[in-house]
């Protein structure tokens, strides 16, 4: 495909996110042979920025309700509020997959696949344009395993599809 390909994906980053987080359950299957359920709550001094929206996340507004299914697939369901700069609250609710670990000796295991696709509720004005926008984002875990290591937290870079 060439750059003049009306069905060539086009794109271009808008924002980041770095989610800090508060706590983690995992609740165990619902029922018997069923996937596993969890919790991850959202702690505080989340931030946000970019070239298109720069703010936080609104300390504990929200959690990520992940499904671990049989296959070692994580379904990513999380919600929560981000308050831009200028003070507008935005819902956002991201759906994702998380896959395939990568074992590093004596580390945690680390994602290499980490890929989300959120949905936004902005308010008219400068942010209306989440609302119509079709968003992808890319991820990664940065688990804390040392006691040097900055807190236990992800990384997302969110691209808005042209």
């Amino acid at each position: 495909m060439t750059d003049n390909d009306p069905l060539a994906l086009r794109y271009e980053h808008v924002f980041d996110i770095r989610i800090n987080f508060d706590r983690r359950w995992m609740t165990g299957a619902i029922h018997q042979g069923g996937p596993n359920h969890g919790y991850t709550s959202i702690g505080e001094g989340c931030k946000v920025s970019g070239p298109r929206l720069n703010g936080t996340l609104v300390d504990h507004s929200g959690a990520d309700w992940p499904v671990v299914r049989a296959d070692g697939v994580v379904e990513l369901n999380a919600h929560y509020m981000i308050q831009a700069d200028d003070g507008a609250l935005i819902y956002i609710r991201n759906l994702g997959y998380v896959h395939g670990p990568l074992q590093r000796p004596g580390y945690p295991p680390l994602t290499p696949y980490f890929r989300c696709t959120p949905y936004f509720r902005a308010p008219d004005g400068p942010h209306e344009w989440l609302n119509r926008t079709v968003i992808v984002g890319v991820g990664q875990r940065r688990p804390k395993v040392t006691p040097e290591d900055e807190p236990d937290h992800s990384l997302f870079r969110y691209y808005a599809v042209l």
